[in-house]
């Protein structure tokens, strides 16, 4: 995960996980991320915690060993963020 993105997830230790809220300007952005968010999670079989309104997205991920957060859960965060502008 690259430095700036890691400020954007709050590291939490109990339980181990990283958490971001994204915002959006409107549901149509929103629904495009979770639908895209569904295909990594599909792909990668790592499924976040997910809570949605009309304009946001809470995400959390969980270590996955449930006791550290590892390179592959911070991968899966990175790619997270990627999915707001996919190049």
């Amino acid at each position: 995960m690259d430095e700036n993105a890691e400020q954007l997830w709050i590291c939490k230790d109990h339980p181990p996980s990283l958490f971001r809220r994204f915002q959006f300007d409107g549901y149509n952005s929103l629904r495009i991320f979770l639908d895209r968010l569904a295909d990594l999670s599909k792909e990668t079989e790592y499924y976040p915690d997910i809570s949605f309104g009309l304009n946001y997205a809470n995400i959390t991920v969980y270590a996955s060993n449930e006791k550290v957060l590892s390179e592959d859960d911070k991968a899966f965060a990175q790619r997270v963020d990627e999915l707001i502008d996919p190049t």
